[in-house]
């Protein structure tokens, strides 16, 4: 926390190597994020891109980030991400990143038939619980770095990660695996 203080007071006075150092160290974890709400490669970079692009006009217009970098980053992140899907018409699907990458042999018929279904009742889900899912389940964060990111208090988080399981428990169907 210190590091990302230091690296705040650092690009508030207009130093490029912050600048260079905050775009190494947030870049993938920004694109991850973003890579997640969106699951499209190209869209995700260009997004990236553009969240970086916003913190140097926000520094050129004198604006910097205030408080916290990392939120400054996620927030922005998060809005970009948002006009994409709502200039998509449509919503995130969220279910590859929760799936492993490789299941065995045995239960790649079973994941093919509820990929779909898993996909379908995500959606359903309202913008702010996809973000929790987002942040919690593919970025791995903690309750608190999700609250903090989010603006939110870590009880309005657990509660928003609650309903969101509930809704999936209730949104999947029951599934035989044999």
């Amino acid at each position: 926390m210190n590091d990302e203080l230091s690296l705040l007071e650092r690009i508030q006075q207009h130093d490029q190597e912050a600048l260079t150092e905050v775009y190494d160290l947030y870049f993938d974890q920004i694109y991850r994020y973003i890579y997640f709400r969106l699951h499209e490669t190209d869209a995700a970079a260009d997004l990236t891109s553009e969240v970086f692009l916003a913190l140097v006009v926000a520094l050129k217009a004198d604006k910097p980030p205030r408080t916290s970098l990392v939120g400054w980053l996620y927030t922005v992140a998060r809005n970009l991400a948002a006009d994409y899907i709502k200039h998509k018409s449509r919503t995130v699907p969220l279910v590859d990143e929760l799936i492993a990458d490789d299941p065995p042999l045995s239960d790649q018929a079973h994941w093919t038939q509820l990929i779909p279904i898993m996909k379908q009742s995500l959606r359903k889900l309202t913008e702010e619980q996809q973000d929790v899912i987002a942040l919690r389940f593919g970025q791995g964060l903690s309750l608190a770095e999700t609250a903090n990111l989010l603006k939110k208090s870590i009880g309005a988080i657990k509660a928003s990660q609650h309903r969101a399981l509930a809704s999936l428990a209730r949104l999947m169907p029951e599934v035989d695996n044999e």
